[in-house]
């Protein structure tokens, strides 16, 4: 076993008392500012892990665009893609929502996982369908998150965008 042996900050022979002291002063700021530093780092897990509501930031122009059609057919499943996360710092969980008559809506959920993010763009598929029961204009709700979140509880999912989708009837 290796050890490391232990000096007392007690003062040689010939050393000025108050040069002790300025140095003990100065280890103990730093102890104090390596502690702080660590605290600040570690959250709390139950804010910094967990699903949400996925983030999309349609400002960055490097982010890929949702593919939702703009026509439909009814009784045919409608192919919707939505690409979110970023960073590695989210995980695939799954896609929500429903549609109800002409309203359909999207709700890509992720995992949160903080640490382990890079400065390399990386985005979560998610891949769904809906089926409109009937003809006219339709509207797909997407939810999101924005891109300034940062915890968990930043992932309100308040945000949203609405597309139009022309649903015309079976031909069969």
């Amino acid at each position: 076993m290796n050890s490391i042996p232990f000096t007392p900050a007690i003062p040689s022979a010939g050393t000025h008392l108050k040069r002790g002291r300025q140095v003990l002063r100065h280890l103990t700021m730093l102890a104090v500012a390596i502690g702080a530093s660590g605290l600040l780092a570690c959250e709390d897990p139950e804010l910094s892990r967990g699903f949400v509501i996925a983030k999309i930031d349609f400002d960055d122009p490097t982010w890929p665009l949702p593919q939702i059609p703009k026509t439909a057919t009814v009784g045919v499943p409608v192919e919707i893609a939505v690409w979110t996360g970023g960073n590695g710092c989210y995980e695939y969980m799954d896609t929500r929502g429903g549609v109800d008559g002409r309203s359909a809506s999207v709700i890509p959920h992720d995992i949160f996982i903080v640490g382990g993010c890079s400065t390399d763009p990386r985005f979560v598929e998610h891949r769904t369908t809906r089926v409109f029961a009937e003809p006219g204009t339709a509207e797909i709700t997407l939810w999101y998150s924005d891109g300034g979140a940062i915890l968990r509880k930043d992932h309100s999912g308040e945000g949203r965008k609405v597309y139009t989708v022309e649903v015309s009837p079976s031909g069969g």
